[in-house]
């Protein structure tokens, strides 16, 4: 998606894996830094984070996103309750992403990792780790 967060409507950031992706596909393996940068999301210290990293251990991606940039999806919700567990930013950017869940019948699901870019051209994966400034949502640095 390449789109300032800073910059984006909050409603169009936690629409967006709705409006970029092209659609399921066959159900694939993360990459070894898809999976690298979903364990770093799910390390972070939230309500439910234990239950997500479970779920972590055994997540297919089942879509991409249509417009080259690397957001994947786990579980699609049907845009609803949809909740940002995690964001994560690279310092002295305005790129970054976020973890997302969807509630399913009493229980959280993993929803996807959504890419957030004010760059022209986005990158084919996503970042490494240890680049990744990560925090849970709702809390704000002093």
């Amino acid at each position: 998606m390449s789109q300032s967060a800073a910059q984006a409507p909050a409603e169009s950031i936690a629409r967006s894996p709705f409006e970029c992706n092209d659609g399921l596909m066959d159900p694939r393996p993360l990459t070894p830094r898809e999976r690298e940068v979903l364990a770093v999301l799910t390390s972070a210290d939230f309500p439910g984070a234990a239950n997500l990293r479970r779920q972590a251990a055994e997540v297919l991606v089942i879509g991409e996103c249509g417009c080259g940039c690397p957001s994947i999806d786990f579980n699609t919700g049907g845009g609803l309750g949809m909740t940002v567990r995690v964001n994560a930013g690279i310092p002295d950017s305005s790129d970054g992403l976020f973890l997302y869940t969807f509630e399913h019948a009493d229980q959280e699901l993993l929803g996807g990792i959504e890419w957030v870019s004010g760059a022209e051209v986005d990158p084919a994966e996503l970042p490494h780790p240890s680049t990744l400034a990560v925090e849970p949502a709702g809390r704000h640095r002093s």
